[in-house]
């Protein structure tokens, strides 16, 4: 009986190992539209934190990063958490619509990461723009990003 039981706890442990791992943490970005709050429609993005079993332990973090000029600037960003909308937040246009800019995402959830840039344009994001990372995008990532945006070859502003 008892080998009954272990092997029956072993299976289902083996079962529940791939469920947990197909909800890995990640963002989505999406338009102002889908935050269906008069409030956010003036924000620049919204995104979703997924794979989170327990959105009030989720943490996020956002910075906008630019050039403006030949200045490299940085800009701390504070995420509004939407109450209708469990793990979803807006991010407002703190940056003004001078240079390139970036928007780097961090989410933290139970010991798991992931992490977006964002590229913005006067008006909005740009979806193309966006990577996605299993992490919190680092400083290089971020560089390599506004280097490519600025470059001539870039979606225009």
């Amino acid at each position: 009986m008892d080998m009954v039981i272990r092997s029956l706890a072993t299976t289902l442990l083996a079962l529940a190992i791939p469920l947990a791992s197909a909800q890995s943490l990640s963002l989505t970005i999406g338009n102002t539209v889908a935050g269906q709050t008069p409030m956010v429609k003036m924000a620049q993005f919204i995104f979703r934190v997924n794979g989170c079993a327990d959105l009030s332990k989720a943490k996020v973090a956002a910075t906008a990063e630019g050039i403006v000029g030949n200045a490299r600037r940085t800009i701390a960003l504070d995420p509004l958490k939407l109450q209708q909308q469990p793990g979803v937040y807006a991010i407002s246009d703190r940056w003004g619509t001078d240079g390139t800019w970036v928007v780097a995402i961090t989410a933290g959830c139970l010991g798991a990461t992931a992490g977006a840039i964002v590229q913005i344009n006067a008006r909005t994001f740009v979806r193309d723009g966006t990577q996605f990372f299993s992490r919190a995008p680092s400083p290089a990532d971020i560089e390599t990003a506004l280097k490519a945006y600025a470059s001539p070859v870039s979606v225009p502003r």
